[in-house]
């Protein structure tokens, strides 16, 4: 009988372990959910140019992922995991926008206080971010500041594109490059376009009044 006890005390410690270990993952999940929802209505508050409240809604996301990323150091397996890699990339992206907006600053990792996986991934999902920024500033007619921050995003994919390890070591990532590799290109087919357009009119319109 002493194997059989000692088999049944051994699974009985891992059963232990594993409790802890799933109560602690579903407090990681009630929380990621809370990072990705408010990360999401920073971008919108950016976009729509209420910068006050982005600023106030970022600090207090700040302070939500500082407190979870040090709770989880005892926790390594959850950590360093896509659950958690998926919502610090999302908070990653509203702070990245945020600086681009207010300081023309793109904050490295170590800035931010996150794991450079998930920062690349939120760096490389800024990409779009960018796109829809600069659609806003078209609607004004401003190309010179549209351009300005196409050179962002174009930064971001040069600077990102020949990043070549595995998947296992940057999950994403190199899918993410290549979606922003076709928003660079079809941004600057547009750009391009928009530019020509406006010198046309311009010129037109220099005719007119002649």
């Amino acid at each position: 009988m002493a194997i059989e006890e000692d088999i049944g005390k051994a699974v009985s410690l891992v059963d232990s372990f594993l409790k802890v270990k799933d109560g602690v993952r579903e407090r990681v999940i009630r929380e990621v959910r809370g990072i990705i929802r408010e990360s999401g209505s920073i971008i919108v508050k950016i976009h729509s140019g209420d910068l006050s409240t982005a600023a106030l809604k970022l600090e207090a996301l700040r302070n939500s992922v500082r407190s979870l990323t040090s709770f989880l150091s005892s926790h390594p397996e959850l950590l360093y995991s896509n659950l958690l890699y998926g919502a610090l990339s999302e908070y990653v992206e509203a702070e990245l926008l945020y600086s681009i907006v207010t300081s023309g600053r793109v904050l490295t990792h170590e800035e931010l206080g996150v794991h450079p996986v998930p920062y690349l991934q939120g760096l490389l999902d800024l990409v779009g971010e960018i796109k829809r920024r600069i659609l806003d500033i078209l609607k004004g007619g401003n190309i010179a500041e549209a351009w300005n921050l196409f050179k962002v995003a174009e930064a971001i994919y040069e600077s990102a594109k020949n990043l070549s390890y595995p998947e296992a070591l940057i999950p994403g990532v190199r899918r993410k490059i290549d979606v922003s590799r076709s928003i660079v290109e079809s941004l600057r087919s547009f750009l391009t376009d928009m530019q020509l357009r406006i010198e046309l009119i311009r010129k037109l319109s220099t005719l007119q009044t002649r």
